[in-house]
């Protein structure tokens, strides 16, 4: 917010009112100087507001009214003189003159020494910077996160840029669905800061995303966030940067449902197998042990066979059911179940069979190859017989 004649005014440490009530209180002052020159101007940057015991102020009203002139001319935010030092106060004549050029005249109470004023000046000049790098650093810190959450960045350089931010693993993906995402970021900003806690926030498809580190702190804000937002799902937590895609899915899938201002845990909610590792690496090898092939034909031919028998195994294997879920006829269901049996090498009429598949489908969903379960599920395209 930035320092104005307007905010000099309403700070009663200040001592100081308008002669010219409501004229010029929008200008900013950046900077504040005494000078007793009668040309102050000539030495003096703009937005500079001019604090004077009266001695350079002059006698006529016709100089006093080039004086403010000059002043305005010059940029300078407006000037402040000494309530009972000065001998020739501006005549009643220089002050309309003053308002019709739209340049403020002030009066300090003479017990007010005009250091106070300059510091107060400095203060919010200060505050004005430190406000600027903080949202600099938030701009950045919401670019990284959004880089991080599509893959973009290694893993190696990655660590790098989030230790930065004073966040080290392990990590953590939390997940919000505020009414109103910017006020929610911005929000999510000033209480971390009060906290002292770390984190990157930034915001995507109407979602609030935070990462973090574990602790009992993190815990705090986020059973404040969810009160504030309606909910917050929390990933497990991960060692690696290029792990976060994964835990943002994590965390994504707990939110599904949870508007009831809770912090929903990813172990409170996830539903892998009980016979699954929660190894992110070991869940993948054990997805692409089974389903490899046919993800592999999936991307070269751009088909959604794996799609198909995931629905397929999640309907129990019901070819009514699953062809209704894809808006496939039977007939075309059957016959790409029969491909997908040879794509994978298995027999899905075989209980065995079946049930491997059906766990390489949860593991791809755990290790983020599949979407967890609760998102819409595109059916395959019509040239996919």
């Amino acid at each position: 917010m930035t320092f104005t004649v307007g905010s000099l005014l309403a700070l009663p440490a200040a001592g100081t009112v308008s002669l010219t009530p409501g004229v010029g209180e929008t200008r900013p002052i950046v900077w504040g100087h005494i000078s007793e020159l009668r040309e102050p101007w000539h030495w003096l940057v703009p937005d500079t507001l001019v604090m004077t015991t009266g001695i350079g102020v002059p006698a006529t009203t016709a100089e006093q009214c080039s004086y403010l002139d000059g002043m305005l001319h010059a940029g300078l935010a407006a000037v402040a003189i000494d309530s009972v030092m000065i001998e020739t106060p501006f005549t009643p004549e220089a002050l309309e003159h003053a308002r019709s050029i739209g340049f403020p005249v002030l009066e300090t109470a003479h017990e007010v020494r005009f250091i106070t004023l300059a510091m107060a000046i400095a203060d919010a000049a200060q505050h004005e910077r430190n406000v600027r790098a903080r949202r600099a650093e938030h701009l950045h810190g919401s670019l990284l996160l959004s880089e991080l959450c599509d893959g973009t960045v290694a893993a190696e350089p990655a660590a790098r840029l989030v230790a930065a931010y004073d966040l080290t693993a392990p990590y953590m993906i939390a997940v919000a669905q505020p009414t109103d995402t910017r006020a929610a970021l911005d929000e999510t900003h000033e209480i971390c800061a009060a906290s002292e806690i770390p984190m990157l926030a930034t915001t995507r498809e109407g979602q609030l995303l935070l990462l973090a580190e574990p602790g009992a702190a993190t815990q705090a804000v986020f059973e404040t966030l969810a009160a504030s937002f309606g909910g917050v799902a929390l990933s497990a937590y991960f060692q690696k940067l290029d792990e976060l895609p994964v835990a943002l899915r994590q965390a994504r899938s707990g939110l599904l449902g949870n508007q009831d201002g809770r912090v929903v845990k990813y172990e409170e909610h996830e539903s892998t197998s009980l016979f699954l590792p929660n190894d992110v690496d070991q869940l993948r090898r054990i997805a692409r042990q089974v389903l490899g092939p046919l993800l592999t034909y999936d991307q070269q031919r751009g088909t959604s066979l794996t799609q198909t028998l995931r629905v397929f195994l999640e309907e129990n294997r019901s070819w009514v059911r699953a062809s209704e879920r894809l808006y496939v006829h039977r007939q075309t269901l059957i016959a790409r179940i029969s491909r997908i049996e040879k794509i994978v090498d298995r027999d899905l009429s075989s209980m065995e069979d079946a049930a491997e598949s059906w766990l390489a489908v949860q593991a791809a969903i755990g290790c983020g190859d599949l979407p967890p379960a609760g998102e819409a599920i595109v059916p395959p395209g019509p040239g996919e017989a």
